[in-house]
């Protein structure tokens, strides 16, 4: 075994179980399929290189080095056709020809007369390599140069060029694939100098390791870190690993004269035991030195998302509703420094979810009105992932799959100006998300990042829960009390109307009496001042007895409705019957907020019933429907919003129908079986 031989097993350990990765991701999109195909190529090659360079015998590393041939015929046109195809060029013609010269040189590779390779010398005394000097053979000129120079930089530069023009996940996923296909095209080419009787070790073998880690991840996961850490983890492992491997090749071929001077033949015991030594240490290393360097990388993410850990414990504390949901987008937004950061909560009457809170760093600023169905694009895919969801990725899978839904879904995202939209649950009821934008940084959300995210989210359910628990039963109090109160002046009622009655009629007679006296003293022969001052005193008698009459007729009223009443079912005219009902709400609502209009004429037949009994009936509808119209008002705001009510009615037959509509928030639905 030798470096390169060693190298080549790395690249089959990596390459390999990417394409397995990649295959069980490739379905409905034939991208992943043929970077499917290229990393089997990689592993090909590693594999023909492995057998190629350990055998002692020629002619099984020549038929092994036909084997790694295949790979390197084949990969740079799967390449060009992944780049074709990601970026959508038609390049029909352009690919039949790649793949019929491919064809071309795969016969000549298995061609008994040796028609691409040629032949072998030994190098570096270790193993057998291709050496085109001896045979010159013009195939394998021409498939260095037409498809690892022509074809491989043609499909760099359109690499390049859609680089420069893309942005956000897009253009990240660029950043991957641009440094993957530089590493991946800088590993064979120790090989390929080697070739041109360059005498340079492939040690730039072991980077075709590397690559498919780097380009592979970006392929499957569109939630992506950023370019730094990854360059940062390749580096640190191609550092770590290149000295775990070659030290001990350093040993046994730079130093053997000296160790064969100091241990005789035992000698190769210290380039032995020196790898043993590293390869137990080597992971050690590069575990230590990756913390370490993501530890700065990350420092700042990592900071905030602490922040938010702390910040999602203490928020069951906070009673108020208003209170808590502005302090989650206050922290948010401060926090992770985005540039906005909204809760839209679900509102129970109208089952849409209604913006609640927003914070904003920027000159963003949401449309109020704007709600969402439950039954929208948005909530659905809310429902069905159930976790949190990013733009770019809707973005990117909608070019993808052209889905009708995902357009939808990506459409309100960019209305929202989303980049991120995080679920909350309770259960598997959803009852709020939150919409936060970009990042002031630029920088993409980071899989910690959602994760953080998704455990703040679940939490501010919990709290928003308590929230609404203690506001309902801080109303359920109020409700309680109020309705003691009521009781407590119904059974006063009688009393104090007792007592009203008496006083207005002790003024009414009063007032009579002094009438009485004025108009026999008006017989007299008076003065003209007099005759004046007595008129003026006989209207303002007169004004009194008209309000003792209409207090009184109040104070009926209330009776009327705190008692059954004494008559029975007489003919009722639904016109006084609205009137009465009208006047008693007045009292406890502000009719003016509303517009009240009858829908029928002076046709209608009188109802049979008990006059009192329908009037509490209609006060409480009135009463209702002006609680659901304010409501409305209250929690939606809408622009120009006024309450209306349409009492209509129509005789059918013998009886008659009565219609009560409203534009209030509407009756819940597990509320409409109990009304009767």
């Amino acid at each position: 075994m030798n470096y390169f031989s060693i190298s080549s097993i790395l690249i089959v350990i990596t390459t390999f179980p990417m394409a397995i990765v990649l295959l069980r991701n490739s379905r409905g999109r034939p991208q992943n399929l043929i970077w499917t195909l290229l990393c089997l190529m990689a592993s090909v090659w590693g594999v023909g290189i492995a057998f190629a360079t350990s055998t002692p015998l020629v002619d099984v590393s020549f038929f092994w080095w036909k084997v790694a041939y295949v790979g390197v015929i084949f990969a740079p046109v799967f390449y060009a056709h992944f780049v074709f195809r990601f970026f959508n060029l038609s390049k029909s013609f352009l690919l039949s020809l790649i793949y019929l010269s491919s064809a071309v040189f795969l016969f000549l590779d298995f061609h008994p007369a040796n028609l691409l390779i040629g032949e072998l010398s030994f190098s570096f005394d270790q193993f057998y390599l291709i050496d085109w000097d001896k045979s010159n053979r013009i195939a394998f000129i021409l498939l260095y140069f037409g498809f690892y120079w022509a074809l491989l930089t043609y499909a760099f530069l359109l690499v390049i060029k859609n680089f420069l023009f893309s942005v956000g996940a897009r253009r990240n996923q660029l950043k991957y694939f641009i440094l993957g296909s530089i590493i991946a095209w800088l590993g064979p080419h120790g090989s390929f100098l080697s070739c041109f009787g360059f005498k340079i070790y492939p040690i730039s073998n072991i980077l075709l390791a590397v690559y498919p880690i780097i380009i592979g991840y970006a392929i499957v996961r569109y939630r992506l870190m950023d370019i730094t850490l990854v360059i940062t983890r390749t580096g640190i492992f191609i550092l770590v690993y290149s000295i775990i491997l070659g030290l001990p090749f350093a040993l046994a071929f730079g130093s053997r004269e000296v160790l064969q001077n100091a241990f005789g033949e035992n000698w190769w015991l210290v380039p032995l035991a020196s790898s043993t030594v590293l390869a137990t240490a080597g992971p050690y290393i590069y575990l230590y030195i990756q913390n370490k360097a993501e530890a700065r990388l990350l420092q700042e993410q990592r900071q905030y998302q602490n922040t938010l850990r702390q910040a999602s414990l203490g928020m069951g504390r906070v009673k108020d509703l208003k209170k808590l949901l502005q302090l989650i987008v206050r922290i948010v937004a401060r926090v992770v420094q985005i540039e906005h950061c909204e809760i839209y909560l679900l509102h129970e009457d109208s089952q849409k979810f209604v913006l609640k809170a927003s914070r904003s760093n920027t000159d963003f600023i949401p449309d109020p009105n704007q709600m969402h169905e439950e039954d929208s694009p948005l909530i659905k895919y809310l429902k069905d992932e159930g976790e949190p969801i990013v733009y770019e990725e809707i973005k990117q899978k909608m070019h993808d799959y052209n889905d009708e839904n995902l357009a939808e879904l990506e459409l309100a995202m960019r209305i929202l100006d989303a980049a991120l939209l995080v679920p909350s649950f309770i259960e598997d009821r959803l009852v709020a998300f939150v919409v936060l934008g970009k990042k002031k940084s630029q920088k993409l959300y980071s899989q910690d990042d959602l994760a953080v995210f998704s455990i703040l989210a679940n939490q501010s359910a919990l709290a928003i829960e308590n929230a609404m628990f203690y506001e309902d039963m801080k109303k359920t109090h109020e409700q309680l009390f109020k309705a003691e109160k009521m009781a407590t002046l119904g059974t006063m009622a009688d009393g104090l109307s007792h007592q009203i009655n008496n006083r207005l009629h002790a003024m009414g007679f009063v007032a009579g009496d002094i009438l009485d006296a004025i108009k026999f003293k008006q017989k007299e022969d008076l003065p003209e001042h007099l005759r004046a001052l007595l008129r003026e005193i006989e209207q303002g008698l007169n004004r009194i007895q008209d309000n003792v009459k209409r207090g009184g007729e109040i104070v009926g009223g209330l009776l009327k409705y705190t008692r059954k009443g004494a008559v029975g079912f007489e003919p009722v005219d639904l016109n006084k019957l609205l009137d009465a009902s009208l006047e008693m709400v007045q009292f406890k609502i502000k009719l003016s907020k509303i517009d009240f209009l009858r829908n029928f004429n002076g046709q209608i037949p009188t109802i049979y019933g008990n006059f009192t009994q329908l009037q509490e009936v209609f006060f409480n509808i009135i009463d209702n429907s002006y609680d659901a119209m304010m409501q409305k008002e209250k929690d939606l705001q809408e622009a120009g919003y006024r309450g209306k009510m349409v009492v209509s009615a129509m005789p059918r037959g013998k009886d008659l129908e009565i219609l009560i509509e409203d534009n209030g928030i509407g009756v819940k639905k597990e509320d409409i079986n109990k009304i009767f």
